[in-house]
């Protein structure tokens, strides 16, 4: 390998995907990826769509694997933190739910930056350009169909649609919603998710399509000599040539602490994700000057918003003993039969359990009226208020998973489970990431601060509340035997007690590197990417964004990456046009 290149990408995930795809593509620049975990394709089961959950319980080589500091509102206790650690990142072992933000969102995206780039009807197109969208509904679910073509494109990288199989709790789920007044939403994302409907999904033909398969596949590497792509390579820190950063140091495994410099000429793009790039920073010196002098770090630039204002979804579970005995996900996994029929349907013609989209394909986002009578929303400030009530800005999101998760009773022979997986939407809590000494070094911190605003002990037990009426629908009698997993009561202390214990990490975390003006000295990178204070360095990743957008994150992952890359190109072009001779007179 070169030991210069022109542009580094420090992470082949989702975001780092895209630009390294479109600067090899698109311009004749050298461009190196440095991936910390392993290659694609390394492990085959990360291509198949009913095998999310197992992997995210047992591929542990394919994970970044942490524990959060302990949780102050959660009983004290350090949550599970993961993601992916491959080349697609988290894309590569989440959910494959492709839901975009509302249309609102990304309005306030573009206020909060002072970058229009982020309104809807900007990043509509891009969107539109990423997928490959398939409009067939499931046979059966037509009803719960009707989408407006202008919304969505097709003959992208990424495959989208709604899938052909649902588990057969679907239909129960969607009437027992629009009983408590969740009406049918006919597409999630038209720009106005709220109520309830089919979940589209990366998925095609039984295959899960992600960042590695979309963007950097074998044919497309093959066909682009000017990219480099190196796996189990971690990067330490910046090298620094004065303010102008010119380079990475790395280390890999079986070096016996060994450390080579990796120099570029152009730009270092740190997409290392909302933990790892101000991680990366902060060893760099780039952060809170305090905090750096304290740690023995050299302080490059006083950057007070480096690692902090995370915000993250949370995730909560209600869990059922149901009489529909049609095969669970979990039954599937605690039963080797069962299993091996699934695998071999799965190898013969890509159908059966193991071609679903692990919880279902049914989700709803509600909009919780009740919130507004409270007096956490009360003790809000009226921006706050205001942002909270658009009509477009759902509470919550509740999807129907098969089988259970959370529960550890005994389970019978026959015995089916259904769950409610709850997303909290909306949190206010603000948590870190941060360094610590650890012995002669130092370690990373992760504190999401999950429920330290009182408005979000509030989410969580209107949402609970909501869905306890949800499972006491009309539709779920004679379907719903037992409540195996939930509060002991519907009041609010014992849904409190309920969700300090259980309560979970959402997977979305956002923030910790974040976009916006100068005018906010927290405000890491500016509207190109560009970090504040230093020359030659961009983020972009879910690091940088200004707000939790009301969905599922991926989708905004792949929009930075797409944004960013548009920068990159432009500047490499307009570098390329100011080397070029005069031409003669």
């Amino acid at each position: 390998m070169a030991s210069q290149f022109d542009y580094i990408i420090v992470g082949g995930g989702t975001s780092g995907a895209v630009i390294a795809n479109r600067l090899a593509s698109e311009t004749n620049a050298s461009v190196l990826v440095l991936e910390a975990g392993r290659d694609a394709d390394v492990v085959p089961d990360v291509l198949v769509p009913g095998k999310y959950v197992s992997q995210l319980e047992s591929d542990f080589e394919g994970l970044w694997q942490h524990g959060t500091a302990p949780q102050e509102h959660l009983n004290g206790r350090s949550l599970a933190w993961v993601s992916g650690r491959q080349l697609g990142g988290s894309s590569a072992v989440n959910y494959m739910a492709m839901a975009r933000g509302p249309a609102a969102d990304y309005d306030e995206w573009a206020r909060r930056t002072g970058d229009d780039g982020w309104l809807w009807k900007n990043v509509l197109p891009i969107m539109k350009e990423m997928e490959d969208f398939d409009p067939k509904a499931p046979v059966g679910y037509e009803h719960l169909v009707q989408v407006d073509a202008s919304n969505h494109g097709v003959g992208g990288p990424i495959k989208l649609g709604f899938g052909q199989e649902m588990t057969p709790g679907v239909p129960t789920f969607v009437k027992a919603c629009q009983e408590i007044g969740i009406n049918i939403c006919h597409d999630i994302n038209s720009g106005n998710p709220i109520g309830v409907g089919l979940a589209q999904t990366n998925t095609r033909n039984g295959i899960r399509s992600y960042a590695a398969n979309a963007y950097l596949d074998t044919g497309f590497r093959s066909r682009h000599q000017n990219l480099t792509i190196q796996t189990n390579t971690t990067v330490q820190r910046l090298v620094f040539n004065e303010r102008r950063v010119c380079g990475v140091v790395v280390s890999q495994p079986g070096s016996n602490g060994k450390e080579t410099t990796i120099f570029c000429s152009e730009q270092v793009v740190l997409c290392s994700g909302t933990i790892a790039s101000p991680q990366i920073l902060l060893s760099s010196g780039i952060g809170p000057k305090d905090t750096l002098m304290e740690l023995g770090i050299d302080v490059v630039h006083d950057a007070p918003g480096v690692g902090c204002g995370m915000l993250d979804h949370s995730i909560l579970t209600l869990e059922y003993r149901v009489t529909d005995l049609a095969i669970d996900h979990r039954r599937l996994f605690d039963d080797r039969a069962l299993l091996e029929a699934a695998e071999a349907q799965y190898q013969r013609d890509r159908t059966g359990p193991l071609s679903v989209f692990g919880t279902s394909g049914a989700v709803a986002f509600p909009k919780i009226e009740s919130l507004q009578n409270t007096p956490e929303f009360e003790a809000l400030s009226a921006e706050t208020k205001k942002y909270l009530t658009h009509p477009q800005r759902p509470s919550a999101e509740i999807w129907l998973g098969s089988g259970y998760a959370a529960y550890q009773g005994p389970v019978k022979p026959g015995q089916a489970f259904a769950t409610h997986e709850l997303l909290l939407q909306n949190n206010l809590s603000r948590g870190a990431v941060s360094l610590q000494k650890s012995g002669s070094g130092v370690r990373v911190v992760i504190d999401p601060g999950y429920l330290s605003h009182p408005y979000d002990q509030r989410i969580a037990i209107e949402t609970i509340r909501t869905t306890l009426s949800l499972s006491k629908a009309k539709a779920y009698e004679g379907v719903i035997e037992e409540v195996v997993h939930g509060p002991k009561n519907d009041d609010d202390e014992s849904i409190l007690d309920f969700v300090k214990s259980n309560l979970g990490q959402g997977f979305h975390s956002v923030g910790t590197c974040k976009m916006g003006t100068n005018q906010d000295p927290m405000n890491v990178v500016d509207i190109h990417f560009n970090v504040k204070g230093v020359d030659g360095l961009k983020v972009a990743d879910l690091s940088v964004c200004p707000i939790l957008t009301c969905n599922h994150t991926q989708i905004n992952a792949y929009l930075i990456g797409a944004r960013c890359a548009e920068s990159l190109i432009r500047s490499c072009r307009e570098g390329l046009k100011a080397q070029a001779p005069l031409a003669r007179v």
